[in-house]
């Protein structure tokens, strides 16, 4: 019996390693721009791109300044604010704010960095096919 009650503590265990629902707030800095062939992007360029990438997948945007861009995601009960930076060349983007996504200084959910990741892709596929 005491056997048994390893093994289930063991499982037990084991599950609720795995379902761990925060991470370390991943960094996106300097993140190349995709470019199609040989055409010169300029930064309202870009802009446009991020803007149109972000509208796609549902996220907010505002313009705070050339270069910066403001982006909302609503979800059901949560949201998640980013700062989105760019140049013609790169771009970065940093936690601004959230709500219901468990952020505590260091750590937020994990689905954090597939929102961040999928709003990148899409960036890059606006680049590519302007």
């Amino acid at each position: 019996m005491k056997k048994f009650y390893v093994i289930l503590l063991s499982l037990a265990l084991v599950v609720l390693v795995g379902c761990k629902s925060t991470i370390p707030v991943p960094q996106y800095v300097d993140q190349p721009v995709a470019k199609s062939g040989t055409e010169i992007s300029t930064v309202k360029d870009i802009e446009r791109s991020i803007v149109r990438a972000a509208a796609s997948l549902g996220w907010k945007t505002k313009i705070k300044s050339e270069g910066e861009i403001l982006a909302t995601l609503d979800i059901r009960k949560h949201q998640l604010v980013v700062l989105i930076k760019h140049d013609d060349k790169n771009l970065t983007v940093t936690y601004q704010s959230s709500v219901n996504l468990k952020y505590d200084g260091q750590k937020i959910h994990r689905q954090y960095a597939n929102w961040v990741t999928n709003l990148l892709r899409a960036i890059d596929v606006q680049n590519v096919t302007k």
